[in-house]
């Protein structure tokens, strides 16, 4: 899958943007943590993952990231 790095940048910031809001959300006590840990669960690989394919991703154009092994 050929990925442009700002479309990879934008699922970076939503990512983190929702592990931010969850972390903020149960420490104020407005969830509980079951709700908290589930969204960390979902989001957190989504943003790391990104995370590095921002910074294997071309600036030109789209490209197929590699974060190797």
């Amino acid at each position: 899958m050929k990925m442009k790095r700002t479309t990879v940048v934008w699922i970076f910031r939503a990512g983190a943007g929702v592990c931010v809001i969850a972390s903020v959300l149960y420490f104020m006590g407005l969830i509980p943590l079951p709700v908290c840990a589930a969204l960390l669960i979902v989001a957190f690989p989504i943003t790391v993952l990104s995370l590095f394919f921002c910074w294997m991703a071309g600036v030109s154009g789209g490209d197929i990231p590699f974060i190797g092994y």
